[in-house]
Formats: C-alpha cells, structure tokens, sequence
C-alpha cells in the first residue's frame, strides 16, 4: 500500500512531537554531585524515574556506601546496606522546615554543565545566614516532592524549600555563607544525564533482610 505525501507528513509530524514530548517531559536519569560541609566533601548521586529517587553515597573510590529509596508519591525512605544487604524503613517525625527568608532574584545568569542557570539569593531574616543558588529549569519535577519527603533540616535545602515558585529548577549550585562571608557549606553538581532507568533500580534486592529495631 502505498501512502500519500499528505499521509507520510503526518506520520513524521506525529513521530517528531512525540519524541519531542518524551525529550521535555520529567526529568529522568542520572545526576551526580558533592556536598561539602567545612573541610568534609562527601560525594553522591541522585538516580531519578518518575515519582522515586535512589541516592547513592560514594566512598573515594567510588563504591556505593549507602543508598536511599525515596518515593514522593508514597511519601517513604528506605535505607539500604550494600555492604550488610540489608535495609529499614526511615521514620519522618519532623515537623516541615519553615523559616522566614529574604529573596532575590538578581537575574544574573550563567552557564554550567550545558544548563542556563539564574542566581537567586536567599537571607534568613533571624539566623545570620545567606544561600546562593545558581538554578536550572528543565522539569526537575522530582527535586521539591523529595526535599519534602526526606524533610532535611540544612540550610541549603530548607531556604530552598522556601523560595516561591521555583517548582521544576534544581540548583546546580548552592552556597551557604553566614553574613560575614564565611562559607559553611556547598553543593555542586558536577555531571546530569538523561536516560531511560530500569525500574529495578528502586526496588529492595531480593537477597537484603529488613533491620527491625527492638
């Protein structure tokens, strides 16, 4: 059979949206980085596929140490022992982080790791501190819901969670400064890739036995 001009352009047409659409959907794939605190640089990577977040501690070598399952959906974390095989179920009796923040939004821009990025400044009004965060916007859909759940208490992720309108960024830089400019602590991503993960990835090894507390 064959088709006519009209046809085959629809057929491309509808081919070219469709991989155009599974290109700017949620951000999925691999995002690796480290997070120093004083004279300690601890490494890490966040593999992410729809609504679960495996993150990844690396020892200076690069072996897997320790690994979170974070499902937004669900709101749970479990933590898993490679070197044990074995895994609990992470309590979140927190209350949410909530402080009150100056924000700006000083509309300085800047290239890193392939991504426009825009500066934004955020001061707590009353713990002397100061978070400069250099933001990426690709539908990192994931990154809000998984502060959220893992309901951190650092400064780099509560001044985050209290920017407005910032769903769908992730800093690709965030520095924590006290007022006088002393750096206290810094995130910096220093590889992103997008790709197809297997849904594997998020589920508990057959082989690991649950820790149960006494």
């Amino acid at each position: 059979m064959k088709l006519s001009i009209k046809t085959l352009a629809t057929f491309v047409a509808t081919a070219m949206l469709g991989t155009v659409a599974f290109a700017t959907g949620p951000f999925q794939g691999m995002i690796k980085f480290t997070k120093t605190i004083g004279p300690v640089t601890a490494n890490y990577v966040y593999y992410v596929k729809g609504d679960k977040v495996r993150v990844e501690e690396l020892g200076e070598n690069g072996e897997v140490q320790g690994i979170m399952i974070v499902d937004t959906k669900k709101n749970t974390v479990k933590a898993l022992s490679p070197e044990r095989q074995m895994y609990i179920d992470v309590p979140n009796k927190r209350p949410a982080r909530e402080t009150e923040v100056y924000v700006q939004k000083t509309g300085k821009t800047e290239t890193i790791n392939g991504y426009n990025c825009s500066e934004v400044k955020v001061s707590g009004k009353t713990d002397g501190r100061e978070v400069t965060y250099w933001v990426a916007d690709d539908d990192f859909d994931f990154f809000i819901p998984m502060l959220e759940t893992l309901n951190r208490k650092d400064k780099l992720a509560v001044y985050f969670m209290n920017i407005p309108d910032l769903n769908g960024v992730f800093p690709m830089v965030g520095v924590e400064r006290k007022t006088d400019g002393v750096e206290l602590s810094k995130l910096q991503v220093l590889e992103m890739n997008k790709s197809e993960l297997d849904a594997s990835m998020f589920e508990i090894p057959s082989d690991y036995t649950k820790f149960e507390r006494e």
